[in-house]
């Protein structure tokens, strides 16, 4: 068996000949295995058995010792004859930065909790002011350079009010862990719904696990939820008869949640329909005020106190409408058939299509925001399966007439699956720019 050198170099000791890097904490996103065990000679090194996964690899040094995290140590040091590097298809689900708050710009984390920061000068011409950063389990002090003393101030106190806030919130859960005394009894029958990482290949492998749930930023469940893998999602929300001894029980395969982007500061939602279309059972969006979470075998409902202004939020009040907003809605029968496809009609079995027709006859004191007179008119669209939607009516402008309008218009809408149709309305006000104001909508199922 090969072993490493037990002698590394004085430069790779010294942390004062690192470069200190600027703007970005940017970690390596290099995972290795180790293929041998190792023991760690000195207080910064790592040790490690075979099969190990290291990440965050520093590869930088050549003397023969990389840098990496692992059993909770951060950039510690490890023999690179030790180890293989692992494929980029085999770190697919680490290696994803859609669920990073930051997005392609974030390129690693730092553990700041107990963290010291303190501001020196020097470093390179344009990056004088040098922050080390160091918690107590690293080694090694982290460095991070920028160009203004007043933006060093900033990081500075950032990073400082960051780590005070992560011990306090440690210490509240520590706090919580001795106050709340919970039975062993009513411990062990917390099984249903472990959030696990989502891995397509073990589950085609070792076969689905009811109690299991998986996440996905939205822009995940897009590509695969609603795309790539729409047929293996169908299956992953069905649900079905299993052999129990000599009786067979209904049981729900395997649960999904999907959530809005990090991405999102400003609040804003998703289209959720297309993740209700492919049986995604919890489906969670942005709210602007505090809600009440309901879980249940068909979707989840977030009931809120605001006001309904987001389309996603208006489509979200509708669906939960046909079951009087109780939190509990109940996936259609012909989602479970093995044939279904939520983006072909012709695999619609037991539903009868249906022709709406609507008479739009006129309102009453509709005000606009502002002052001036209200010019609406009205919209009416259906939301629901791709085959469906995209179809809408929009009425005349009544100019200067928000006491008493009046359009007296009629449309017809053709719909090949009603169970997931959305009958949506919304009134607006045109602006003498013509441009549209909202004024007020309604969502029914």
């Amino acid at each position: 068996m090969e072993g490493g050198s037990q002698n590394r170099c004085l430069s790779s000791l010294c942390h004062e000949n690192v470069e200190p890097i600027s703007l970005y904490l940017s970690f390596s996103q290099v995972t290795v295995k180790a293929v041998y065990d190792y023991q760690a000679q000195r207080d910064d090194e790592l040790s490690f058995c075979k099969h190990a996964i290291i990440t965050n690899v520093n590869k930088q040094d050549d003397s023969g010792w990389w840098r990496g995290d692992y059993g909770g140590k951060k950039q510690h040091f490890f023999p690179s004859n030790y180890v293989q590097e692992m494929e980029p298809q085999e770190n697919r689900d680490t290696d994803n930065s859609d669920s990073m708050l930051l997005g392609n710009l974030q390129k690693g984390t730092l553990d700041v909790m107990g963290a010291v920061v303190e501001l020196s000068v020097g470093g390179r011409p344009g990056l004088e002011w040098i922050l080390r950063i160091q918690n107590p389990n690293m080694c090694t002090a982290f460095e991070v350079a920028v160009p203004q003393r007043e933006q060093a101030l900033e990081w500075m106190a950032s990073i400082k009010e960051t780590a005070q806030n992560a011990t306090v919130r440690e210490n509240q859960h520590k706090e919580m862990e001795r106050a709340w005394r919970i039975a062993k009894e009513m411990s062990n029958l917390i099984i249903y719904c472990r959030s696990v990482a989502f891995n397509a290949d073990k589950i085609r492998q070792q076969g689905y696990i009811f109690y299991e749930m998986s996440s996905f930023p939205e822009t995940k469940a897009e590509k695969l939820i609603c795309q790539q893998e729409n047929k293996f999602f169908l299956k992953y929300h069905q649900v079905g008869y299993v052999r129990l001894d000599f009786i067979y029980v209904l049981e729900q395969i395997q649960f999904s949640r999907v959530y809005p982007k990090g991405q999102r500061i400003d609040s804003s939602n998703y289209n959720p329909v297309p993740m209700w279309n492919s049986g995604s059972q919890m489906v969670a969006l942005n709210y602007q005020t505090p809600g009440q979470l309901y879980l249940f075998r068909g979707y989840l409902d977030t009931r809120a106190s605001a006001q309904f202004g987001d389309k996603a939020m208006q489509l979200n009040q509708g669906k939960f409408r046909e079951n009087g907003n109780c939190g509990y809605l109940l996936r259609p029968e012909f989602m479970f058939r093995d044939e279904f496809d939520p983006y072909d009609k012709n695999t619609l079995v037991g539903v009868d299509p249906l022709t709406i027709s609507i008479r739009v006859i006129g309102a009453r004191h509709l005000s606009k925001t502002g002052r001036g007179t209200a010019s609406p008119f009205v919209e009416i669209e259906v939301v629901g399966a791709d085959f469906d939607s995209g179809v809408k009516l929009t009425t005349k402008t009544v100019t200067d007439n928000g006491f008493n309008p009046v359009w007296n218009e009629i449309c017809e809408f053709d719909i090949a699956n009603p169970p997931y149709a959305l009958l949506r309305f919304v009134v607006q006000d045109e602006d003498m720019f013509g441009d549209s104001n909202f004024i007020g909508q309604a969502t029914y199922p």
